[in-house]
């Protein structure tokens, strides 16, 4: 639930506005990628939308929406737009499986958008209880902004055995498969994963181990007394709609220099464990600055990502990450009608609205 307070915080923001270190992945310092251009698009009012924003995801059933969850006992997740300033719609729950949501993703599976939520902070490693709330997306109506749904979860086990911490979750629309990414302090974090299917019913499901993320620094070794400045605290991934690229952030509240955002690009026929497990060094990007309780990243497609925090001491920014040369498209801020109907065209799901249509990435389709 609510993150680690440490009383050093306070000293180190000066810090914040510092570069990040390069990183050393499986023993060669990694090149900076400079292919990206950051923007401040919005501030998320957390007075009029929802605070302690850890998971985000931007909508398919209805383009230019991001949906928000929260990580302070809320029972209802929210639509807003790039701005945030605006809260369009409220989706609540009827029954609340498990507290402590963490991350959230939307994927694709046989012709439906779903939102999936991670229910699985456990920053003791001594709960155990841990789910992914799952069910099918909604369409934004703003003629009826708040509706009440029943979700359905897969409880979930590791393969080791043991209890861990986890801030991340990500869906890949190629294996329709859930990766989660373990949270841990001076170490590296696990990957693990588990085939999306809406049959699981009660049964408890073990998860099956991909890699470690093989990402160090070069700035010596760690300890708790000597905080550990390599690529710890994953607090954050998502996989592009197409598959192709991966996204894993984190977060270092103690040393706020040492955060990056990781792009990993996909090979064709990989799985996402093989990019992962790949020597193909990944890029941090450049333009990335450390962000307060930075844990929120999304994709809207291949050339354009989000990220916000779930700071709860004012009103966060909402970051925009442009791929440089491409297209900036602009998420609505008016108030457009809702999905009409969706229909399949050459096997892939197309959306209508305002007499357009849109792939499920939501770029228009001619």
């Amino acid at each position: 639930m609510k993150k680690l307070v440490f009383s050093i915080l306070m000293l180190v923001s000066a810090a914040a506005c510092t570069a990040a270190p390069p990183l050393v992945y499986f023993g060669d310092t990694l090149e900076w990628n400079k292919e990206w251009t950051r923007k401040e698009c919005g501030t998320l009012d957390i007075k009029a939308n929802i605070k302690e924003v850890s998971g985000i995801a931007c909508s398919r059933e209805t383009p230019g929406y991001i949906w928000m969850e929260s990580d302070d006992y809320e029972s209802y997740i929210i639509a807003t737009n790039e701005r945030g300033a605006k809260r369009f719609m409220t989706v609540k729950f009827d029954k609340i499986i498990r507290w402590d949501w963490e991350d959230m993703s939307g994927g694709v599976y046989e012709g439906k958008n779903y939102l999936f939520i991670g229910a699985f902070g456990d920053n003791e490693e001594t709960d155990g209880n841990y789910h992914i709330v799952w069910f099918e997306e909604p369409a934004i109506d703003l003629e009826n902004p708040s509706i009440t749904i029943t979700p359905n979860s897969i409880k979930y086990v590791y393969p080791d055995g043991k209890k861990h911490n986890n801030e991340a979750l990500m869906y890949d629309n190629r294996e329709q498969m859930i990766y989660i990414i373990t949270k841990v302090y001076y170490n590296v974090c696990q990957v693990f994963s588990l085939p999306f299917r809406l049959d699981y019913g009660d049964e408890v499901q073990t998860l099956t181990y991909e890699c470690d993320l093989g990402v160090r620094s070069d700035l010596g070794e760690s300890s708790k007394n000597q905080p550990y400045k390599g690529f710890h605290l994953v607090t954050g991934a998502d996989i592009s709609p197409d598959g192709k690229y991966i996204l894993i952030k984190n977060h270092n509240n103690i040393v706020a220099s040492y955060s990056w955002i990781l792009l990993f690009e996909r090979l064709d026929g990989e799985s996402v464990g093989e990019t992962l497990r790949r020597e193909k060094h990944p890029g941090p990007l450049r333009c990335y600055n450390y962000e307060w309780q930075g844990e929120a990243i999304c994709w809207l497609n291949d050339n354009i990502f989000y990220t916000t925090s779930d700071a709860d001491d004012g009103n966060p920014p909402i970051y925009k990450y442009v791929r440089n040369g491409t297209e900036d498209i602009n998420v609505v801020t008016g108030n457009p009608s809702p999905v009409t109907h969706k229909l399949l065209r050459d096997g892939q799901l197309l959306i209508e609205r305002d007499g357009k249509t849109y792939n499920a990435q939501g770029a228009e389709v001619k």
